[in-house]
């Protein structure tokens, strides 16, 4: 009980606007990052409803993150659980709310086993990974899952799968590029009532299995050994069993 595993989501979003002209722009944030927090909320309710794991869980909210992850930072630096017997980080951040995909994602390219945990649990549910298609846009480290990286701790952002039984993977890459390009940060990132949530209900699925393992395991998650989180996760060793 004395060992944290983490899922985080980020409630903020970029609040309101006031126009020359009087008028007030809301931006509303519905899947950047309202997505996140309710499967948060969605997640946590699932683990109190039992079993549970042997390991404690954290479920955190962070506040900030379109300011500069200050959430995650504080927490990093104040953190409830110290940071070395921390499992690691699973954060939740723009999911698509749309229907399931073939496959499941995270954002940057980061070896860790942590994801390998992930990959594992995807393919035994018959869910495929794909890398990030864009790393070059700079997700990886714009996103509260990063304020833990340089902190050593394995942590990762998981990404909604792009893969669709509808038009493959190049659909699902022009649904990403359409939201980025007309909603993403901009008042028209607003609820539709026609969204199923059924991809997140599946991904969810594949958390809780991931929760579960990770949670009743005495094992402990590294970096792999050419990243530059591993140097610092490796001065805290002595205190992990």
């Amino acid at each position: 009980p004395d060992d944290t595993l983490i899922y985080s989501a980020h409630w903020d979003h970029i609040g309101s606007q006031v126009h020359a002209d009087g008028r007030r722009e809301v931006f509303h944030g519905a899947i950047d990052n309202a997505t996140g927090v309710a499967a948060l909320i969605e997640l946590a309710r699932a683990f109190a409803a039992g079993p549970r794991p042997r390991r404690t869980l954290l479920f955190i909210a962070w506040t900030a993150e379109e300011k500069g992850l200050l959430g995650a930072e504080h927490y990093v630096e104040h953190p409830l659980s110290p940071l070395a017997t921390t499992v690691g980080v699973v954060n939740m951040d723009v999911l698509s709310p749309h229907g399931p995909s073939r496959d499941v994602g995270m954002l940057g390219s980061a070896r860790l086993d942590l994801l390998d945990a992930l990959v594992d649990v995807a393919r035994q549910a018959g869910v495929a990974f794909s890398a990030d298609p864009q790393p070059e846009a700079g997700f990886f480290f714009r996103s509260d899952h990063y304020a833990f990286v340089r902190a050593g701790v394995p942590a990762l952002t998981l990404r909604s799968g792009l893969d669709q039984p509808q038009g493959g993977s190049a659909a699902g890459l022009a649904a990403m590029v359409d939201y980025l390009a007309h909603r993403y940060h901009r008042s028209e990132d607003q609820w539709q009532a026609d969204w199923p949530f059924t991809g997140i209900a599946r991904d969810l699925a594949l958390l809780r299995t991931l929760g579960h393992r990770l949670g009743n395991a005495r094992t402990w998650p590294e970096w792999g050994a050419d990243e530059p989180a591993a140097r610092v996760r490796a001065h805290s060793a002595d205190q992990r069993r």
